[in-house]
């Protein structure tokens, strides 16, 4: 009886320079940044709305 072994090794992208950010973590951070972006603008528009209605 024979057994086959496979040997998955995990995927890693190339990293030109080291500590440097893969494109994963770059649309993370553009993406946080935009998320904080619109509540923020959700926030001010909110705390407007209820100084007028005050």
């Amino acid at each position: 009886m024979k057994t086959v072994s496979l040997s998955r090794q995990a995927y890693k992208p190339a990293i030109p320079y080291p500590n440097a950010a893969t494109r994963r973590q770059v649309f993370h951070k553009w993406l946080d940044t935009l998320l904080v972006t619109a509540s923020s603008i959700g926030i001010t528009v909110m705390l407007a709305f209820l100084l007028t209605m005050g």
